[in-house]
């Protein structure tokens, strides 16, 4: 089975007040009718206002919504902790909302979800996020997870090579950040990703770029002959 991760820099239901294009790939990707995909908001501490967009947006999408939380009761949508593995393997996909990755990574490992992740993609389950559920699927990527003030590099699941940063163009420091961090070799060749854009991999390998707002696109940056090398690439537009 191919492994499909959709990594979303900024945008979708957690930042857009209205419909996103990004959300209907999301849901035209697992290439089912009324696919089951389930929400993890560990990164935000299962903050409820999440799941409530989560529901709305992809209720309204048709999709069949359920929620993995560790920290609060969801309601019943909710996944039951003493079956993650076999219900995560249920869905058709997987969409982790952002937030602190660093705690977020350290829930996981205690519970065993990394594994379970790791197994779902495997199986070809589509594994989606923003911001910090882009960042995760990484070997390591530049997080504000440290202090708000500051972003450094932390180590990710690592079912994508290399490094990530999200809200790119949200935000200078994110880019001063990973800049510094490639040049001191904290960080490997890395993809940077604009808000209102993605990057699809398949396998491990860039596969397409998707924007849905003028000028947004996922960047390469990597060190060239001692230099720090930022490449914009071309991406495809997407509609509501």
């Amino acid at each position: 089975m191919t492994q499909r991760i959709l990594a979303i820099g900024g945008g979708g239901f957690l930042m857009e007040e209205s419909p996103s294009p990004i959300d209907a790939l999301v849901r035209d990707m697992t290439g089912k009718a009324r696919p089951k995909i389930c929400f993890i908001g560990t990164a935000s501490g299962d903050l409820p206002l999440q799941f409530a967009k989560f529901d709305a947006a992809y209720g309204y999408l048709g999709c069949e919504a359920s929620h993995l939380a560790f920290f609060r009761d969801t309601g019943p949508r909710a996944i039951p902790l003493t079956d993650i593995r076999t219900r995560l393997l249920d869905q058709d996909a997987i969409f982790v909302g952002g937030g602190n990755t660093k705690a977020a990574l350290g829930v996981w490992k205690e519970w065993g979800l990394d594994n379970a992740l790791r197994e779902a993609g495997n199986a070809g389950i589509l594994l989606a996020g923003m911001s910090a559920g882009a960042l995760c699927w990484f070997e390591s990527g530049v997080t504000d997870s440290f202090s708000p003030k500051w972003y450094r590099p932390v180590d990710c699941l690592g079912f994508i090579p290399g490094g990530c940063a999200v809200h790119y163009n949200g935000d200078p420091l994110r880019r001063e950040s990973l800049h510094a961090a490639c040049a001191a070799g904290g960080i490997g060749p890395s993809i940077a990703i604009d808000d209102y854009a993605a990057v699809l991999y398949a396998n491990g390998k860039r596969d397409a770029v998707y924007a849905w707002k003028d000028g947004s696109t996922a960047h390469l940056v990597d060190m060239v002959g001692g230099q720090v090398v930022e490449t914009a690439l071309p991406a495809a537009p997407i509609r509501s």
